[in-house]
């Protein structure tokens, strides 16, 4: 639990509601374009649409894919990656293991890397009413809720297994919301919630390595006014 003061939102509709509209404001300009970008290109068949799909997702929503790299998959190579697994009938189905699918990226000498953050947003953007995004600020927020006993019990790591992730949101979403939002609606609320938390830990983080510095400070200054 975090030590420190947190304000934090219960879910409900006027919650989501707000959060929705303070998230278009902050982030009109990138939405938008990406609505456009996706609107236009709903398909992933084209090398050159999946690859401006891809980099300017990568780019705006910060999920660290690298431009160029002799470590781990780039965006040239994930882009390569979803146009060969043929993704559109799947997502039209609304396929859970998709998600698993285009997170996992096998480049020769590089590896399997696993792009799951990336890849929940990908399908969103395609598909808001059946994919939920799952990130970091999603996982501390959900994870408060059951830790505070305010959602069925689960495990940390089950979160990154998405079909029960996707349980989960959709329990949070029928449990506290008689409305019906999208999972991109209840998304914009869990990243101002789950910020709120990881804002939080940043803190005590700082303020613990303040007060560990000023500890050694004063010893030593101990240990010279010690010295004959």
């Amino acid at each position: 639990m975090i030590a420190m003061t947190v304000v934090l939102v219960k879910p409900t509709v006027d919650a989501v509601k707000d959060a929705g509209k303070k998230f278009d404001e902050d982030n009109e300009p990138i939405e938008h374009a990406l609505e456009a970008l996706f609107s236009q290109f709903r398909e992933n068949i084209n090398p050159a649409h999946v690859l401006l799909k891809v980099t300017t997702l990568n780019d705006f929503y910060s999920t660290q894919i690298p431009l160029y790299s002799k470590r781990i998959p780039t965006v040239f190579e994930v882009a390569n990656h979803i146009v060969k697994l043929g993704i559109d009938s799947r997502l039209g189905l609304g396929s859970s293991d998709l998600v698993y699918d285009i997170a996992k990226t096998e480049v020769a000498n590089k590896g399997v890397h696993y792009n799951y953050s990336f890849a929940t947003k990908y399908c969103n953007w395609h598909r808001p009413d059946f994919y939920p995004i799952y990130d970091s600020r999603v996982e501390e927020y959900l994870w408060y809720l059951q830790d505070s006993g305010l959602i069925n019990p689960f495990q940390r790591q089950d979160l990154k297994r998405y079909y029960v992730f996707k349980e989960i949101v959709t329990g949070l979403r029928d449990g506290f919301l008689p409305e019906r939002f999208t999972y991109k609606e209840i998304d914009k609320f869990l990243y101002y919630e789950g910020g709120k938390l990881l804002a939080a830990k940043e803190e005590e983080k700082r303020a613990a390595i303040t007060a560990e510095s000023q500890q050694s400070l004063s010893e030593s200054n101990e240990d010279d006014a010690a010295k004959p």
